[in-house]
């Protein structure tokens, strides 16, 4: 049974990671501040549409995680994070990689 939920989770990681966008995404959350869609796309210089159908990709795989809402211009901003055990994953990635 364990040996499912791993696979399970490696599924999700896999998915996660498969579109350069994500990745970029998730490097943009690994600091300590949560962020926004609009606050990734400023950073990452890319179109608001794009980030955000990344960042719910992610949020469906469980990799980020919606931290907190806040409203503004009559509609709600939402801050999300990597999941914890996401965060050790990713420093691991970026010291590989860079």
């Amino acid at each position: 049974m364990a040996g499912k939920s791993k696979q399970i989770i490696d599924q999700r990681l896999v998915r996660a990671v498969s579109h350069p966008l994500r990745v970029e995404i998730l490097e943009a959350l690994a600091g300590d501040e949560e962020q926004s869609p609009t606050q990734i796309a400023k950073k990452l210089d890319k179109k608001l549409g794009n980030v955000s159908y990344h960042v719910n990709v992610l949020r469906e795989c469980q990799v980020i995680e919606l931290v907190r809402t806040r409203p503004r211009r009559g509609a709600l901003e939402h801050f999300f994070r990597p999941v914890p055990a996401m965060q050790g994953f990713i420093q691991l990635a970026k010291s590989t990689f860079s």
